[in-house]
């Protein structure tokens, strides 16, 4: 019973990190496209940025 627990948990804090590094490498590769792609990445490092300070949660 504890395992699965663990396992729960493990795999809950891997995803949340998970999307934060996602979100961060797709608006890397999004600033040197159009003004319309580097307005998309400016908004997407914020939501990382703002995953990274613990302000934006799972909705």
């Amino acid at each position: 019973m504890v395992w699965i627990i663990i396992a729960v948990v493990v795999l809950g804090i891997s995803a949340y990190f998970g999307n934060e590094y996602r979100l961060d490498r797709k608006a890397h590769k999004l600033n040197s496209g159009s003004e319309e792609e580097r307005r998309l990445a400016a908004e997407m490092q914020e939501i990382a940025r703002k995953i990274d300070e613990g302000k934006y949660l799972y909705r």
